[in-house]
């Protein structure tokens, strides 16, 4: 059984934080508050999973490349445009968003980084 790397923990929680953060709005608001807290966490999420994919990609098949820190830098910043861009596209196809709900999954899939890389396995 593979070892999930810190990375993809990350990830992973970020997937979970936006369900139960959407659920929570499709409990107390309506259809529209839960997609744009759908699409708000997914716009942030969906970068962290490539970026995380393509170091452990890196890692594990390419043996003569070193993670330096430039490799790292830049993985960071196209993690970020890729994630402005979906916030975008976002804005721009779903007519009828819900701004506090969009933002308040954004906001809490950006710090679930804190949570999961600071606790114990």
């Amino acid at each position: 059984m593979p070892v999930i790397s810190g990375m993809m923990r990350v990830a992973l929680a970020q997937y979970a934080l936006v369900s139960v953060v959407a659920a929570l709005f499709a409990l107390f608001a309506d259809g529209d508050a839960a997609i744009s807290a759908l699409l708000g966490g997914l716009s942030y999420a969906l970068p962290t999973t490539l970026y995380a994919v393509s170091i452990e990609f890196m890692r594990r098949h390419i043996r003569h490349a070193t993670l330096n820190a430039m490799a790292v830098l830049v993985g960071e910043f196209v993690k970020i445009l890729v994630a402005l861009l979906l916030m975008l596209l976002s804005v721009l196809i779903f007519e009828n968003i819900n701004w506090p709900a969009f933002l308040v999954s954004l906001i809490a899939v950006v710090n679930s980084y804190f949570v999961v890389l600071f606790k114990k396995h």
